[in-house]
């Protein structure tokens, strides 16, 4: 009886101190993200490709917001290549929110992200909101996006 009350006094004393452990790491995993989610504003900021693609795995894969799919970081690069080197060469991609950061395991988190962009040389003038949603995943030694896509707001949704 007496080890087992012992056992009770000692574990009472350990689970806030392993709660505060699971708290910490929390929100440490979050930072994480939020550096991913700065490291590709400003990349695309600069537009520079290559630090861009940097911000996925080398599998990941990505759908723009006109449908459009593409698989690993090679051709990640060469979209924004393209895309940077013509008509995105001008925009301004700014990150409003992170709406929401959800852990599926303790290396996996899905995530929406409110973000504006302007200077599109295809639509002058105009603004577009967009919501991407991306699954990221700690990996190879860091967290990077695994898979996301982009979804264009039409007026009115917020």
């Amino acid at each position: 009886m007496k080890k087992r009350m012992l056992a009770l006094i000692v574990f009472s004393f350990l689970l806030p101190q392993v709660t505060i452990a699971q708290v910490d790491n929390q929100a440490s995993r979050q930072e994480a993200i939020k550096l991913v989610i700065s490291n590709y504003e400003q990349a695309w900021n600069r537009h520079d490709a290559k630090a861009l693609a940097e911000q996925y795995h080398t599998d990941a894969s990505w759908v723009n917001w006109f449908g459009a799919y593409y698989k690993g970081r090679v051709e990640i690069e060469k979209h924004y290549q393209t895309t940077h080197a013509t008509y995105f060469k001008a925009t301004q991609f700014t990150t409003r929110s992170v709406e929401d950061i959800t852990f599926l395991k303790p290396d996996m988190a899905l995530v929406h992200v409110r973000t504006d962009l302007s200077g599109d040389e295809r639509y002058p003038g105009q603004t577009f909101r967009f919501r991407r949603t991306i699954l990221l995943t700690n990996k190879d030694g860091g967290w990077r996006i695994a898979a996301g896509q982009n979804a264009k707001l039409n007026e009115g949704i917020d």
